[in-house]
């Protein structure tokens, strides 16, 4: 028996197109929205490219040099595990206009957040999630306070926009 068009299976079970559609469309959006995770991931076995900054990693040592200097300190609290760390440590901090802003105007200090002696500046500045990004004068007062930033992000940030 031949039934009419209209009675006979599309593959798609009891969803139809419109639903396997949308499901598409979803999956889509999921994996955009996850994008620095995924790229993180990969990142994370890859290794980290030189971005050409030297990064400081003792607070105190960065703020008595930003009294010297009148340099603000830029702080980045990051992990080996944290993807979204992982995409700025490969896509932003490499970046050439990204590590001359910070060079120029900033004393860089990178703070990893499993590292035992991390623990006290991260309950300071109430730190709950990473990577965080503070920008602090040399008595430690938080100037500005953000969290995943792509490079023009970033470079807003640093400027204070």
């Amino acid at each position: 028996m031949i039934l009419p068009s209209s009675k006979r299976s599309t593959g798609l079970g009891r969803f139809g197109k419109r639903a396997g559609l949308w499901m598409a469309g979803l999956l889509v959006a999921v994996v955009f929205l996850q994008l620095p995770m995924v790229k993180g991931m990969y990142y994370r076995v890859t290794g980290s490219p030189a971005d050409g900054i030297a990064w400081r990693t003792d607070l105190a040592s960065a703020l008595q040099e930003s009294t010297k200097t009148g340099k603000p300190v830029l702080v980045d609290f990051s992990a080996s595990w944290c993807p979204p760390c992982q995409v700025m440590k490969h896509e932003v901090w490499p970046d050439a206009e990204v590590g001359k802003a910070v060079r120029e105007g900033f004393i860089p200090l990178a703070l990893d957040a499993d590292d035992a002696a991390t623990r006290e500046p991260a309950q300071r500045y109430g730190i709950e999630g990473i990577p965080a990004l503070l920008i602090l004068d040399s008595q430690g007062h938080v100037l500005r306070h953000a969290n995943f930033l792509e490079k023009a992000g970033l470079l807003e940030f640093l400027i204070g926009k």
